[in-house]
């Protein structure tokens, strides 16, 4: 118990603290709120909660890819946890002997015998981040921002260290003043107080007195600390869980334009508020550029280095926002460059592996809406795809008439014919109008023939789905397509909607729902596993030998279907189905979403050879895919890597219809 000057010292102490961080608290709160109104996701809170308590406790969140880093980084964690309570009994047995914030039963002895375990390995934890931020220096630290340009985590693994070291020197120092029986249930603390015992008890007590203030005003410095550094992610990062989006990965936000003028993001306040708060959420520890194809193909990006440099912008601005002013600088040239935004192949891997749920996709499209619609400054050879489709909807820029010519002598329906049927085909863009997407589009047709499947297509009726637009930020072409499609469909009476491609799958199902269009969408390979499953489909096994499947990111990632087309891939293989080193949720992009497909690839390495070198590490003859995107990027990189005579690409729907009987 401190005397009264002490207790007075220590009063203004904590006071200037917490005040400090409370108002640091609310200043970046009011910096969120300068953000454009979204729907506050509160939905569900205890579901929400639950989510929240259990990714943060057990620590999975960082654990997960990184098991050694992450179970480090747990100790340090549970430590903070543990020692909630020891510092609280700190500061309140300054004012009251003896007080214990779970009084002085069983449970509190087991809470401090867990402390003074915790103690250990939380030094343990904060020696081996030490040495792998500043010997071991890896990749997702170092690059592309060189770690000596920020000292923050020499100062909290400092002060996470001292905390520690203090509270051990001070227990040790009391069991030497009041014996054993003071922490009988400390064997740390025990195993400390020997190294002590040599002190006189003036010594002792000067010592407990150093380690007890020295202890608790590095508590308050970590205070101070946090909101200026990105371990404000502590405070930032459990509400951004919470609030986190429920619909699927990257899924986006349509835009009034009968009532706003303003498209995407061209100054940081401009973001959607819940994006701002992934930029303060941030922990900046790279796992999105480790699974990031296009930071690991050598191109500008890294979704990382996005979320800290908007961090940066709206910090640097905060003067004029909460002042209610404009920014005095736009967010593109200044803090971010085209090179990145335009390298993002909206992949969905960033936001898989992020462990606070920031959500980096949108923000990222946001500001390649303002780019585009706003300023006129987008890739040039973009052009061709909008020309096309504007005036024929479809990228490749060919004449409606033209969509339905893959399907001459193949007995296909139209739904002007029928006006009902149980499945609308969406045949999509690629499938009607690429020599590869036709390939495709005949096998599935073959399949539903022989499974007697009551389907039919919109043929000329049918319009690009808007994929490629609204991913790469011409948000206004995206939904002239997206409306006249929706128009079109609600003509007919279908009970589902299938769908050869993905992307169209993902933008069907969970996007058309904004201008009304509600189905059941599935995918190809969906339906083509059911059909075998429930016999309709006799396959045998074909002479394609081993075959990997890749898993396409708008299927995988985006909508969770992964056990469909191996089912399928296996039911065709006698040889078997060997899997990519990465698969399922951490499969590698082929490099064609976000626009990508029709756009070059100048920088780095292409992303479709890293991929290719994936299948080709497994020995299989051939690679299995789900997306004619993607059937594209794996015959390119397949022929321009020279490995015709050792790969081969095909799709479940050309492999299944190869193997009818």
């Amino acid at each position: 118990m401190l005397n009264l000057v002490g207790q007075i010292v220590l009063v203004l102490c904590i006071l200037a603290a917490t005040g400090f961080f409370a108002f640091e608290v609310w200043k970046r709160t009011r910096l969120v709120k300068t953000g454009r109104r979204d729907v506050i996701r509160t939905d569900k809170p205890m579901l929400r909660l639950g989510f929240v308590i259990c990714r943060v406790i057990s620590q999975l969140c960082s654990i997960k890819d990184r098991p050694v880093v992450g179970v480090m980084h747990a100790f340090v964690f549970w430590g903070f946890v543990f020692f909630a309570v020891a510092t609280i009994n700190h500061v309140a047995g300054a004012f009251s002997q003896g007080f214990s914030l779970w009084g002085h039963g069983t449970f509190n002895d087991l809470w401090f015998l867990g402390v003074d375990i915790v103690a250990v390995f939380c030094i343990i934890g904060t020696i081996y981040l030490a040495v792998r931020r500043f010997i071991v220096k890896p990749v997702a630290i170092t690059k592309p921002m060189p770690i000596s340009r920020s000292p923050q985590s020499a100062i909290v693994l400092s002060l996470i260290f001292g905390l520690m070291v203090t509270y051990l020197l001070n227990q040790g120092g009391e069991i030497v003043l009041k014996g054993e029986a003071f922490a009988r249930w400390m064997p740390v603390s025990q195993a400390v107080a020997p190294l002590l015992a040599g002190l006189s008890t003036g010594a002792l007590e000067l010592l407990n007195s150093v380690m007890w203030w020295a202890h608790i005003l590095m508590v308050l410095v970590f205070l101070v600390f946090i909101p200026h550094s990105k371990h404000f992610h502590l405070v930032a990062g459990p509400v951004n869980m919470f609030l986190r989006s429920h619909e699927p990965i990257g899924t986006l936000k349509k835009i009034d334009f009968e009532k706003t003028e303003e498209f995407g993001a061209t100054t940081v306040n401009q973001f959607q508020w819940k994006s701002i708060m992934d930029f303060f959420s941030c922990v900046d520890c790279g796992r999105c550029q480790d699974v990031c194809p296009a930071f690991q193909s050598d191109k500008a990006l890294s979704p990382k280095v996005i979320m800290m440099s908007l961090r940066k912008h709206i910090l640097h601005e905060s003067g004029n926002l909460l002042k209610g002013e404009a920014p005095s600088e736009p967010i593109m040239e200044a803090w971010i460059k085209d090179d990145e935004i335009w390298a993002c192949t909206t992949c969905g891997a960033c936001m898989e592996a992020c462990p606070v749920c920031n959500e980096h996709i949108p923000t990222i499209i946001e500001m390649r809406r303002a780019r585009m619609m706003m300023e006129n400054k987008f890739p040039q050879e973009l052009n061709p795809a909008f020309k096309g489709l504007e005036t024929n909807s479809n990228p490749w820029n060919m004449g409606s008439s033209a969509r339905a010519e893959w399907a001459q002598d193949l007995n296909v329906p139209r739904m002007a014919e029928k006006q009902q049927a149980e499945y609308l085909w969406f045949v999509g863009c690629a499938g009607c109008f690429d020599d590869r997407g036709k390939d495709i589009s005949r096998a599935f047709a073959k399949i539903l023939n022989a499974a007697g499947v009551d389907y039919a297509i919109l043929g000329e009726e049918e319009g690009c789905c808007g994929d490629p637009a609204r991913r790469a930020g011409n948000e206004y072409l995206f939904q002239m397509n997206a409306e006249q499609n929706v128009t079109t469909m609600q003509q007919y009476k279908f009970k589902k909607i299938v769908t050869c491609c993905p992307h169209g799958m993902h933008i069907l199902k969970n996007e058309y729902g904004q201008f009304g269009g509600n189905y059941e969408v599935i995918h190809h390979s969906q339906l083509i596993a059911e059909l075998i499953s429930a016999g309709k489909l006799k396959v045998e096994s074909n002479g394609t030998g081993k075959i990997t499947y890749h898993d396409s990111c708008y299927l995988g990632r985006y909508n969770h279907i992964y056990n469909e087309p191996r089912q399928a891939l296996q039911a065709t293989s006698k040889d078997g189905l060997v899997e990519m080193a990465r698969a399922k949720n951490k499969s590698f992009c082929c490099g064609a979403g976000g626009g990508r497909m029709f756009m070059e690839e100048t920088a780095g390495t292409r992303i479709n050879h890293i991929r290719v070198q994936d299948a080709l590490n497994t020995g299989a003859a051939t690679v299995g895919v789900a997306c004619p995107f993607c059937k594209s990027m794996f015959d390119d990189g397949i022929k321009e890597k020279g490995l015709e005579d050792k790969l081969k690409v095909l799709d479940i729907a050309q492999i299944v219809a190869n193997s009818l009987r």
